[in-house]
C-alpha cells in the first residue's frame, strides 16, 4: 500500500516539475486581473479554558478549506478578502478576513510576499450536548510565495500568523469558558485567473 502512494506522490511532483519548465510564463498577467483561488489550509490553535475545576490550556489542530479573491496593483501590492471554514474534533472556525500583501519578485516565475491582516472569525461547538459558539476579531501576519504556471494559473504556498481572543461560554458546563488565543495556518492555494 506504501509503494502505491509512493508512486502516485511521483506522478504528481513529475506533472507539476513539467509544468513549471513547458510553459511560457507571463506573471506580469497575473497584476493586470481579478484572481480567485481555493486553498487547503491546516490550522493550528491555542484553548484556554477556565471554569469551576476545569481550567487548563490546550492546543488543536484542523484543517479545511477556504475561496478568496485577490487584486493587484502596480505590480508591487496584492488586495486579499477571504473566506475560510477549519472542522476540528469538538469545533468549526469559520473566518472572514481581508489582507495586503507586498510582492518581492526573485524571478518572472516566483515571486514572495508578506503582509497583514484583518478580520472575523466565529468558532462554533459541534458536540452533541454543546451547541454555544461566539465571535471575535482576529488580525495577523502573513508570508509566503507565489509560483507562476502559465497565464492562467498560479500556485501558492504560505504561513499565517493570526492573535485572536475568541471566548465560548459553554453552557452544558455551567461557568466553564473556552477561549482561543491563536489561530496560526500553513496553507496551499491554488490560484486561477480570468
Amino acid at each position: 500500500m506504501t509503494d502505491y502512494y509512493g508512486i502516485e506522490m511521483k506522478k504528481i511532483i513529475t506533472i507539476l516539475f513539467m509544468l513549471f519548465i513547458s510553459t511560457n510564463v507571463n506573471a506580469e498577467s497575473f497584476f493586470d486581473n481579478t484572481i480567485i483561488g481555493v486553498s487547503f489550509i491546516s490550522q493550528s490553535v491555542d484553548i484556554e479554558v477556565t471554569g469551576p475545576g476545569s481550567i487548563g490550556l490546550g492546543s488543536d489542530t484542523g484543517s479545511g478549506f477556504g475561496i478568496y479573491l485577490d487584486k493587484y496593483y502596480k505590480q508591487k501590492y496584492r488586495f486579499n478578502s477571504t473566506l475560510s471554514f477549519i472542522s476540528y474534533d469538538a469545533f468549526d472556525i469559520t473566518q472572514l478576513m481581508v489582507s495586503a500583501d507586498y510582492l518581492f519578485p526573485l524571478n518572472p516565475q516566483v515571486s514572495l510576499f508578506s503582509g497583514a491582516s484583518l478580520g472575523a472569525a466565529a468558532q462554533k461547538y459541534t458536540d452533541s450536548s454543546v451547541t454555544d459558539s461566539a465571535v471575535g476579531a482576529v488580525y495577523g501576519v502573513q508570508a509566503g510565495a507565489i509560483v507562476f504556471i502559465n497565464d492562467n494559473l498560479m500556485l501558492e504556498a504560505g504561513y499565517r500568523l493570526r492573535p485572536t481572543s475568541i471566548e465560548t461560554n459553554i453552557a452544558s458546563s455551567l461557568g466553564t469558558v473556552s477561549t482561543i488565543d491563536d489561530l496560526s495556518e500553513v496553507y496551499i492555494s491554488l490560484l486561477l485567473m480570468f
